[in-house]
């Protein structure tokens, strides 16, 4: 297939660099359905989490929207990585579309009969969670043929500002929504931005690739390929970097809602503008990075999720509510470095017949996510939620930075990793 990059480019300047990738058209149509994927996306958790707070005043009950969110990482995610690596990719991103729209446009029904248990947010969470599963490996791989390396980056970075500036968008509409029309209000919202995403996916058309040959991946030829993974410093390091974050640091966006509204004394909108905070860091890191003046990889990767975990350790003592935005836009630019070279860092490490499972890899280190929400929930009801907060990102920060005493490549440096550590 012909690529993008084999077009010799003018010379560009500084915010030509930061938009390349967006020369490319088919490019273009993708980035457009990401901005209204991901802002529903995280529009949804938003809503959720407010939506069952409202009705069970349990912060253990409101962590686990996030548990059943993230649980298909865990339970899926070397397969669907397998399926990516065999499928048309293309199509599996508009099945996970089309199953995002149907889960909420249920839950839009039953907001609107007045059905709606508190309950029913975890199926249907659970449901979009398995779609996100099926998008994060195919997404990125699909980027991987329409550039090389070089640009790959750029691309990556601008597809990252568009998900970690969903942080912003999505709890702001959520918000805003929640607080002018209700929750039938927001669900409306979140089903039309699946639905135009969806619709955007099916106008895109990429040339056909070779099928893959062999036997269609099963359980045991999963777990070979996740040792033969294991064996690959990058890689190895990296998910434990993921595997550290996602079970430390991710599970504050589940006591978000609770600290704004019970600390904080904030309302739905002002929840809203909290939680966009970090979006806002996000995108202006992932953007910054788009220029490609970051050729760290790994110093950028684990000293973002450094950066990440300090600020949100500090929020969890903020009382005043200017402070709690400000740590959390910190901890967004954190989450950039972390989040753009992820998927960078593993697909120019893996063969190409193994980067679909290289990223499902990384889905199952995600995958770990619950259990660091179902202890922040637990330890949030009989200590607080700001303690739970500091506990666990507290002891993030130390495992993070051992980690990168411990593994040369998080420091750029060249070594080997040890097989099996």
């Amino acid at each position: 297939m012909a690529s993008a990059d084999q077009a010799q480019p003018r010379p560009l300047s500084t915010g030509g660099l930061t938009f390349q990738a967006l020369r490319e058209p088919r490019f273009r149509l993708i980035w457009a359905a990401s901005w209204c994927y991901y802002i529903a996306r995280m529009g949804e958790l938003s809503t959720l989490l407010w939506l069952v707070l409202e009705l069970t005043d349990s912060p253990s009950k409101v962590a686990l929207v996030g548990v059943f969110r993230t649980a298909p990482m865990f339970l899926l995610g070397l397969v669907i990585g397998g399926l990516a690596d065999r499928l048309p990719k293309l199509r599996l991103i508009a099945t996970a579309q089309l199953l995002n729209t149907a889960a909420a446009g249920t839950v839009l029904l039953l907001l609107v009969t007045d059905s709606m248990q508190y309950w029913y947010a975890y199926v249907a969470v659970f449901f979009t969670g398995v779609a996100w599963t099926t998008d994060f490996s195919c997404r990125r791989l699909l980027f991987s043929e329409l550039f090389a390396e070089r640009r790959l980056v750029n691309a990556i970075s601008l597809d990252t500002a568009v998900q970690t500036g969903s942080n912003m968008t999505g709890p702001l509409m959520a918000g805003v929504l929640i607080s002018l029309s209700g929750f039938v209000g927001a669900y409306v919202g979140i089903m039309l931005f699946y639905f135009i995403g969806f619709l955007l996916i099916l106008f895109l058309r990429m040339p056909s690739l070779p099928a893959a040959t062999g036997p269609a991946p099963s359980p045991l030829s999963q777990v070979q390929a996740l040792r033969s993974l294991k064996n690959d410093p990058v890689i190895w390091a990296t998910l434990m970097i993921t595997v550290t974050l996602n079970f430390f640091g991710f599970p504050y966006m589940q006591m978000v809602p609770v600290i704004a509204r019970d600390v904080l004394g904030a309302n739905a909108a002002l929840y809203g503008v909290m939680a966009s905070a970090i979006g806002i860091g996000a995108i202006t890191g992932s953007l910054f990075i788009a220029t490609g003046r970051f050729h760290r990889q790994g110093t950028t990767y684990s000293l973002g999720a450094t950066l990440m975990l300090v600020a949100v350790f500090s929020f969890s003592f903020s009382q005043l509510y200017p402070l709690s935005v400000a740590l959390l836009f910190v901890a967004g630019f954190g989450m950039s470095g972390f989040a753009v070279m992820q998927p960078i860092l593993v697909m120019q490490a893996a063969p190409p017949g193994l980067r679909g499972r290289a990223l499902g890899a990384v889905a199952l280190g995600i995958g770990v996510s619950p259990l660091g929400i179902i202890l922040v929930g637990q330890l949030a009801e009989i200590l607080g939620p700001q303690t739970a907060l500091s506990i666990l990102t507290g002891i993030g920060i130390l495992v993070v930075t051992a980690l990168r005493w411990r593994y040369a490549v998080l420091r750029d440096k060249k070594a080997s990793l040890p097989h099996g550590a």
